[in-house]
C-alpha cells in the first residue's frame, strides 16, 4: 500500500492554519455594519424633515407637492410619542440626491410653501441622524445601561428631564382638547371654503 501521509507536513503546505471562526464572524458583522451605517449616512443626506403639516396631509399629497422640485423616493411620518393620537404634524421625506434635498429645503426657506391647503407654510430642514426611528448603531458603539439612585450625580438630571416631560405631556392634552372643541367649528369652515 501507499505510505501514510504526515499530517503536520500536510498544514504546512496549505500554509497557515485556519483562522479562528469567531474572529472571521466578527470581522464579517463588522464589515457589514460599516456598510449598513454608511448606507444610512447617505440616506440622511438626501433626506429632509418637513415640519407643522396639517393632519390632513397624506404621502400622495406631499409627493405631489415637492414633484416641482424634486423626485420623492419616501415619506415616513413623524410619529409623536407624547401625545395618544395619530397626528402626524412632521415627516421624513427621502429624495433622489442630496442636491435634491438641498434645492427643496432652500426653496421651503424662501418663499411660503403650503402643503394641503394649510394656511401656514411649512418648515423644512436637512435630516439630522437622530430624527430616524430605525437607525443602526455607529459601529463599534456599544450600548451601557446604569441604575441611578438619589445622590448619584446624574440623577437630578434625569428626575428635571422626567418632570418636565410630564408637564409637556399635559400642556400637549390639553392643548389636544381644546382643538377638539374648536375643531369641529374649523372643520366647518374649512369645508364651506
Amino acid at each position: 500500500g501507499a505510505p501514510m501521509a504526515n499530517p503536520d507536513v500536510h498544514v504546512e503546505s496549505l500554509g497557515a492554519p485556519m483562522a479562528n471562526p469567531n474572529e472571521h464572524a466578527e470581522g464579517m458583522m463588522g464589515e457589514h455594519a460599516e456598510k449598513e451605517y454608511a448606507d444610512f449616512e447617505a440616506r440622511v443626506k438626501r433626506t429632509i424633515y418637513i415640519d407643522h403639516l396639517s393632519p390632513v396631509v397624506t404621502r400622495q399629497v406631499i409627493r405631489a407637492a415637492l414633484s416641482q422640485c424634486a423626485h420623492v423616493v419616501s415619506v415616513e411620518f413623524v410619529e409623536n410619542y407624547t401625545i395618544p393620537y395619530d397626528i402626524p404634524a412632521a415627516a421624513l421625506v427621502e429624495l433622489d440626491d442630496e442636491s435634491q434635498a438641498r434645492s427643496a429645503v432652500d426653496l421651503m426657506r424662501d418663499f411660503p410653501f403650503i402643503i394641503g391647503g394649510m394656511p401656514r407654510p411649512v418648515r423644512a430642514s436637512l435630516a439630522r441622524p437622530e430624527m430616524f426611528p430605525d437607525r443602526p448603531s455607529p459601529p463599534g458603539s456599544k450600548m451601557e445601561f446604569l441604575w441611578l439612585k438619589q445622590g448619584d450625580p446624574e440623577y437630578d438630571g434625569m428626575s428635571k428631564l422626567k418632570s418636565l416631560a410630564k408637564r409637556q405631556e399635559a400642556e400637549n392634552m390639553a392643548l389636544i382638547k381644546g382643538c377638539r372643541c374648536h375643531g369641529v367649528v374649523l372643520s366647518a369652515v374649512l369645508w364651506v371654503a
